[in-house]
């Protein structure tokens, strides 16, 4: 009688079991499908799910809708030294080729030319290849051109790239590092404590810190509430968190001094570099939409409230980069002859802001413009 009452509790609580591991599991299932499906749906309705493709800095929404398509399908792959990297691909508009995943530029070549390092606004996200910064930059003067940038990277991790670029006996005639926007964005981060530190850094610590087959597990049957958390902008403060606040430069003086320091020795070193090697080096301080007085009106009430958060960290940081620009320039005018304050660059130019920080080829043209006047003089 006890084991057979003994079976039916069992049998009781494995039931229950089995229904809450559905009920915990179904949610991360449904999500994941709908996360493989969504793209195809998009794609055959011809439209994306990206709301940048249906902003007015594009006039041909045929053209955004089918380059931001491409942009959400391609692969990225660690690599050392340098952080993620994106891997090869061979779209209409979007082409990453040759040794160094790089993007297509028109007049591209790696040898006794214009090497232009960035990140994502360099690299080229919302224009197709022969409308970024490097593929205008070679339509307006001739000069051959390649294209470092990645999206994400800062310029520590340019540096690197620069240096293992030099590794392989390559030879740049010009090299131009256009930074700014991710030493902050990235680095002014509330989880960030010790610097330098790239974007990755915090998805990689915590991946070794778990047991793999824990973290897989526990991300994926997390993943739909985080999504949806991040839709409805609710706040999750046991994802750490810090009182709320995505960043913190503007309560964390002395990390925000030391990101605006490490990011001109970057340039100084790049600097060093060139003199050595026998090349030329700018390094462009990036404008944003918060240093450009322009039109943003049609940007999406959410991103506008994301955006009033960043803008003080770049408030905060970037005069702190213009202040230790200036102190390097008391002591060497050569160095400080490289470096140019771009921040008021794209000032007037209407309808050019994805976000905060990309610009559609109008805007990249702009840039273009502005560096060969620059670097003519």
């Amino acid at each position: 009688m006890l084991n057979s009452r003994a079976k039916k509790i069992s049998k009781v609580i494995s039931i229950n079991i089995f229904i809450i591991g559905i009920l915990l599991i179904f949610p991360a299932l449904f999500y994941r499908l709908y996360s493989k499906l969504k793209p195809v749906f998009y794609k055959r309705l011809n439209q994306t799910s990206d709301s940048r493709a249906y902003f007015p800095t594009y006039s041909n929404k045929e053209f955004s809708i089918e380059l931001f398509n491409e942009l959400n399908r391609i692969p990225t792959n660690y690599r050392s030294f340098i952080g993620w990297r994106r891997e090869k691909v061979n779209f209409k508009y979007t082409k990453i080729l040759g040794p160094y995943n790089a993007r297509k530029s028109k007049g591209e070549s790696i040898n006794n030319s214009v090497w232009f390092f960035g990140g994502s606004t360099m690299w080229g996200t919302g224009s197709s290849d022969n409308h970024t910064i490097p593929s205008h930059f070679n339509s307006l003067t001739n000069l051959p051109v390649y294209n470092f940038g990645e999206t994400s990277w800062d310029s520590r991790q340019s540096l690197n790239q620069l240096i293992n670029a030099i590794g392989d006996n390559r030879e740049p005639s010009i090299v131009v590092f256009y930074d700014g926007v991710n030493d902050v964005y990235t680095q002014c981060r509330s989880e960030v404590k010790i610097l330098p530190a790239h974007n990755g850094e915090k998805h990689i610590q915590s991946t070794l810190k778990e047991p793999q087959i824990v973290k897989r597990v526990s991300s994926f049957i997390i993943s739909p509430y985080i999504k949806l958390a991040t839709q409805l902008d609710i706040k999750l403060p046991m994802f750490n968190q810090v009182k709320y606040k995505t960043h913190d430069c503007d309560i964390n003086q002395t990390k925000a001094l030391s990101i605006a320091k490490h990011l001109v020795n970057n340039w100084r070193t790049a600097y060093a570099l060139s003199k050595s090697k026998g090349f030329k080096f700018y390094g462009i301080l990036q404008p944003t939409l918060f240093t450009t007085k322009t039109n943003s009106e049609y940007l999406l009430p959410i991103e506008v409230k994301a955006n009033s958060e960043l803008e003080i960290q770049y408030r905060i940081v970037y005069p702190l980069i213009l202040k230790e620009i200036e102190r390097y320039c008391e002591y060497d005018k050569n160095f400080c002859a490289t470096i140019i304050d771009g921040t008021n660059w794209l000032d007037g130019t209407n309808n050019i802001f994805l976000d905060f920080c990309h610009v559609n080829s109008l805007g990249n043209k702009v840039i273009a413009q502005r560096m060969k006047s620059f670097f003519k003089r």
